[in-house]
């Protein structure tokens, strides 16, 4: 069994994880809203491992690890993180915990996770894992086009020739004519078929050679 102090902005999470640590024969000996308020309570309270929900963008908890371990070197930490976003190796290692887990991991392998730290060994979410190992997406070619460029595209894309993208945009086709031109040179293409291609979002073995406007 280990005592733990517990932090979470989530009233109904906290008592959720309470609930779920004392199943499991743990003992909670506090439990604060605010990551800022964990180091009193480990101060006081002396627990064997302390859990923190937060954000990882959040400012407050820059350098948090550091001052748990300020007051109690042999403290296990582990976070609970809500990213905005893809998570990165630099925020990871930033956060230097003992376990780190993603936000709605099941109970589960949060013990698993607590009984892991608390034999003194490292413990990270796979699903995290996973995340670090993934390559970045790429940005989309489409993003660099002008609203009216777009339009253009997506309607070549669906098959529609020159005349009738003028009629459906109240342009002239030499208007039309223009703008996929603009397309083609931006997304370094050279048919209506290779556009079709890369606006239904294939980026490899391209069709066509011949540019067409």
């Amino acid at each position: 069994m280990s005592t733990l102090v517990v932090a979470d902005p989530r009233g109904v999470y906290l008592a959720g994880l309470e609930w779920v640590l004392q199943k499991a024969g743990h003992d909670v000996v506090a439990q604060c809203r605010r990551p800022v308020d964990v180091v009193p309570h480990v101060e006081r309270h002396r627990p064997d491992i302390v859990i923190v929900g937060l954000d990882i963008a959040d400012p407050q908890t820059t350098g948090l690890s550091a001052r748990l371990k300020a007051c109690d070197s042999a403290l296990g930490i582990i976070f609970i993180v809500q990213p905005a976003g893809r998570i990165d190796v630099k925020e990871i290692q930033a956060l230097d915990s003992d376990g780190l887990v993603l936000d709605g991991i099941s109970h589960r392998y949060l013990v698993e996770c607590v009984s892991a730290v608390a034999a003194g060994k490292k413990w990270i979410d796979n699903k995290i894992v996973q995340q670090l190992l993934m390559p970045e997406t790429q940005p989309q070619p489409m993003s660099r086009l002008t609203g009216r460029e777009t339009e253009v595209a997506d309607l070549v894309s669906r098959g529609l020739r020159n005349k009738a993208i003028a009629q459906r945009l109240h342009v002239s086709e030499g208007t039309v004519k223009m703008h996929l031109h603009h397309v083609y040179e931006k997304l370094h293409l050279g048919s209506r078929a290779e556009l079709a291609w890369v606006a239904h979002g294939k980026d490899a073995d391209r069709p066509g050679t011949g540019r067409t406007a």
